[in-house]
């Protein structure tokens, strides 16, 4: 009888084919870091802004008005490029450029920069200028629905938390690139451009040549702040395109005078409140307004504007009355400030300042000290009904004040209030009364000076009287008054019915101390100490806001509240008031609040493990027949407090670190059984392809499919932990890289024990063994994936939670906005998750196949079966430990020991430690004992005559005859 040999080292499989190159290994490394750094891309490096030079000559169409001269080449003819420039402009004309036709409400704005502007050789003072002109076209979906009614209680939104509300716009523009010449002392400018755009009717891109001339004011007062243009067409082919005229307000007038501070602080209105000084101001006047955007008032008027048409301050001209104002600051010095004011019957948000001839005002005017205001005179624009190049500004009978209440209340919150007033007599035609307005945006984190007045107190009392007189819950602790906890984002069930609405929650006031305040500094600014007006030693006083963020027209809109705060019980009790919008636009003084609102909330205790952090009620306490009555809401919260927070950062950065060590591991273990394989290369056949298979798929799947469920915290939410969120970037493609490495190094091991059992000449015995192996495998495991849809399909639907987008960017100023939904987990996390199942016993394909090969060969090394072993079970093993130590945890912050990617609960942690540690022991004996030490004598004793028949069938053994 024959006996069988393992292959030889003369066998005709290479022997260095153990080695990978260190030049092929370094250049998959450069590779994948090449492609990954995806966003470095081509476009970036264009630049959108490069100047095109105009074909057409200037001398035909410019040199009558403006002669062309040859340019100083000295540096010293460089000239300031903000002397010409203007952003904030108006102009009518030119519809046939858009592909989209401009709407009631859109804002058409051209916008005009400067590149180059430089001296000539020529006579007098004649400048070379290139520029770029764009026309624009903003459009938003908001309307003046936005914000409602009462403006002494408008939407004010705290800086970090809310962020600031602007609606989706879009915006239709063409770009005009410019070269001519300005001569400063007409202050005339002609230049000639071109321009390529699409045509309205489909997509061929046509080219237009155009001349364009502006006329600047030599006076650098408010008089003098227009700037008159023409834009023509100059294409002979192009006569159909009308001309453009444009009407624009210098940004920044040189050596600017302000001719009306006089008049302004002679006349400047009294009031009795108490205002905040400059010095109390962070920044002052000018980091209040001048920040480059549009600040947003909304108008108050007396009880009879609502058919008296003198009440509006654009006169009988405009059909509307104006509910809403929007504030721009061109110039800022100190206390003094040059403005543009536009009126308007929306409160819609754009990039672009609605700069309308008909609605703007222009303004200016100074800080009073006494009086603790700013004080101003607005001028009309004038005679721009026929042609603006006529538009003129005139009529300054206008008066304006600022100032910064010191003390808000629940029906006043907005930190910047004024007046808008005619200094006219009430018999002339263009008089109209003194309308009253605050603001809708401006945070109050730059007023940390403010104080807040109670003035609810007895209500509070009176609802929440039941709730002072309960006992504290013992063992219980619940969030502290001064802390991020007492922000949050709930969900509101309105009427007890499916109509959800979603809504942010925070307080303005702990005491009469501003809440951020509290939170930045601990105490209170400029070494005031903080005073919280406590009731008792557990009470607190408390101001919140609710902001609803998809609102319903049936329900109330956002809501300020003052109450009481209970932190031995973790009750919050309330008087909330709504605003109020009457059927027009125009915000009626006195009539605009409703504070008839009950709220009650309920905190859990800090250490819960409850999914719901609080629950509470929203009622209206008028009567049903009320017009102001709504049905009882629902609160309901899932956010997490700090603590909880704090802890998932420190735990997610750990388990980041254990992936990455996972995966090194795994590379570091394959890298030994290369080893071990280049050593005993008599031991390349005998072992499993399928067990290599496996593993492959393994790190391969990741790799193409689910290597954002891996990190899935990480691109969703990982804002919501993470400050640098490159950073967390950066962990990601490191694991990337070492998965990918490992990907390799296994598939370069898949490669080399399927050449070596294709290169065996015994390598039938072998295969068959591997045919049993799958006989065996394939059922079981398509058998297990079948009980996993079952349950699946069979499973109760749950209630999940997951993250809605965060807007701060730092923990301590961000509720953390958790949703929840009921649903049935999905068939795909399943399966992902018994595939997890399989790679944890990983080893079973190869005791399989020592079994039905009954081999003893050391095809595999200790280091790596027994350490893969270690890297698929530690999982468990921290699930265990994470499970016990963290108490209840999200799902969606796991990325180690991820759910989603593994069968984990007590028991299967259990059972799969118990299953992996079976299995690396029964790899140990066989290798130690053979193949099937572990079956029974009488079972083995056949193994001979197997041998015999299976090199028979091979052809290695000859039969008697022939020997």
């Amino acid at each position: 009888m024959a006996t069988f040999r393992p292959p030889s080292s003369s066998s005709n499989y290479p022997s260095k084919f153990l080695y990978l190159q260190p030049c092929h290994s370094l250049f998959i490394l450069l590779l994948l870091i090449l492609t990954s750094a995806t966003s470095l891309t081509v476009s970036s490096l264009v630049n959108p802004n490069s100047f095109k030079t105009p074909q057409i000559p200037y001398s035909d169409h410019c040199n009558h008005l403006v002669p062309e001269s040859p340019v100083d080449p000295s540096p010293s003819a460089a000239f300031s490029h903000a002397s010409l420039a203007f952003d904030v402009s108006f102009f009518s004309g030119g519809d046939s450029f858009n592909r989209i036709q401009p709407r009631n409400g859109d804002i058409k704005s051209a916008r005009f920069r400067p590149k180059s502007i430089r001296k000539t050789l020529g006579d007098g003072k004649i400048y070379k200028v290139e520029a770029r002109l764009t026309l624009q076209i903003s459009r938003t979906s908001a309307s003046s629905s936005n914000y409602a009614g009462d403006f002494g209680h408008q939407k004010i939104q705290v800086t970090q938390i809310d962020g600031r509300r602007i609606p989706v716009s879009s915006w239709d523009g063409h770009s005009f690139d410019f070269s001519g010449f300005w001569s400063e002392s007409t202050g005339q400018v002609c230049m000639v451009g071109s321009t390529q755009v699409f045509s309205g009717e489909g997509s061929d891109l046509k080219s237009f040549d155009a001349r364009l001339m502006l006329n600047y004011s030599n006076d650098s007062n408010i008089y003098g702040g227009l700037v008159k243009g023409v834009l023509e067409i100059v294409n002979n082919n192009q006569s159909n395109f009308e001309t453009i005229t444009i009407l624009g307000a210098k940004n920044t007038p040189l050596n600017y005078e302000y001719e009306l501070l006089e008049e302004s602080k002679s006349d400047c209105g009294t009031n009795s409140e108490e205002s905040l000084s400059l010095d109390r101001v962070l920044g002052g006047m000018c980091k209040v307004f001048f920040e480059g955007r549009s600040h947003m008032f909304g108008l108050m008027y007396k009880n009879d504007c609502v058919i008296n048409r003198s009440c509006s301050p654009l006169g009988s001209d405009i059909e509307y009355t104006p509910g809403f104002m929007s504030l721009l600051s061109f110039l800022c010095d100190g206390e003094k400030m040059r403005l543009l004011l536009s009126l308007s019957n929306t409160s819609s948000f754009s990039r672009l300042f609605p700069f309308d001839p008909s609605t703007t005002l222009i303004a200016e005017g100074t800080w009073d000290v006494e009086k603790n205001r700013f004080c101003g005179v607005a001028c009309r624009i004038l005679n721009f009904s026929d042609s603006l190049s006529n538009a003129v500004v005139g009529d300054c009978s206008l008066r304006l004040s600022l100032r910064f209440p010191a003390v808000l209340s629940i029906k006043s919150m907005a930190p910047v209030v004024g007046q808008l007033w005619s200094a006219k007599t009430e018999s002339d035609p263009s008089y109209f009364r003194r309308v009253e307005f605050s603001s809708l945006d401006d945070p109050l984190w730059r007023f940390p000076s403010l104080r807040y007045e109670y003035k609810e107190s007895e209500r509070v009392g009176k609802l929440c009287g039941a709730s002072k007189i309960r006992s504290k819950s013992k063992g219980k602790h619940y969030p502290d008054a001064q802390t991020s906890d007492m922000r949050f984002v709930m969900t509101v069930k309105y009427g007890g019915v499916n109509v959800l609405r979603s809504a942010r929650a925070s307080p303005y006031f702990v005491g009469d101390r501003l809440y951020r305040d509290l939170l930045v500094r601990g105490q209170g600014i400029s070494g005031i100490p903080m005073n919280v007006n406590s009731v008792t030693k557990s009470f607190t006083n408390i101001t919140y806001r609710f902001r609803f963020l998809n609102p319903v027209s049936e329900t109330p809109g956002d809501i300020n509240a003052e109450g009481t705060y209970d932190r031995d019980t973790g009750e919050l009790c309330m008087v909330g008031c709504q605003s109020v919008r009457l059927k027009s636009t125009v915000a009626i003084r006195n009539e605009t609040v409703d504070c008839s609102l009950a709220i009650k909330i309920k905190f859990s205790p800090i250490d819960s493990q409850s999914d719901d952090r609080l629950t509470g009620t929203i009622e209206s306490t008028r009567e049903k027949t009320d017009p102001l009555y709504f049905r009882r809401m629902e609160v309901l919260s899932r956010s997490i407090y700090v603590h909880q927070a704090k802890e998932s950062v420190w735990r997610m950065d750990l388990e980041v670190a254990m992936v990455l060590i996972s995966n090194t591991l795994s590379c570091l273990f394959v890298g030994m059984q290369l080893y071990h394989m280049k050593k005993h290369q008599e031991a390349l056949p005998f072992i499993s392809i399928a067990m290599l298979i496996l593993l492959t798929l393994g790190h391969m799947i990741p790799l193409l499919l689910n290597f954002e469920e891996v990190f899935k915290s990480s691109h969703k939410q990982q804002s919501l932990f993470f400050e640098n969120d490159r950073w967390l970037e950066a962990k990601e493609i490191v694991v990337r890289i070492v998965t990918l490495i490992a990907f390799l190094l296994e598939c370069r091991l898949l490669q080399l024990a399927w050449t070596a059992r294709k290169s065996d000449e015994h390598h039938l015995r072998l295969w068959n063994a591997e045919k049993k192996v799958s006989y065996v495998c394939l059922p079981l495991y398509i058998t297990g994936g079948l009980i996993a849809w079952l349950v699946n399909h069979n499973r109760t639907p749950r209630r999940i939670v997951y993250i809605g987008k965060p807007r701060a960017r730092n923990l301590l100023y961000r509720p953390v906005n958790l949703k929840r939904s009921f649903q049935r987990p999905s068939l795909w996390k399943d399966l992902k998750s018994y595939g997890g199942l399989m790679l944890d016993g990983f080893l079973l394909p190869q005791i399989l196949f020592n079994g039905f090969s009954n081999s003893d060969s050391k095809s595999l090394a200790a280091s790596f079966y027994s350490g893969n072993s270690f890297v698929r079970l530690l999982p468990h093993a921290y699930d265990l430990y994470r499970s016990h130590s963290y108490g209840k945890i999200l799902d969606w912050s796991f990325i180690y020991a991820n759910h989603k990617m593994d069968y984990y609960s007590t028991t299967w942690d259990i059972i799969i430690l118990c299953i992996g540690f079976l299995f690396a022991f029964l790899i140990f004996l066989q290798q130690r004992f053979g193949g099937r030490c572990f079956i029974p004598k009488r079972f083995r004793d056949n193994l001979g005559y197997e041998k015999v028949v299976e090199l028979q069938q091979a052809g290695v053994l000859h039969s008697s005859n022939d020997s």
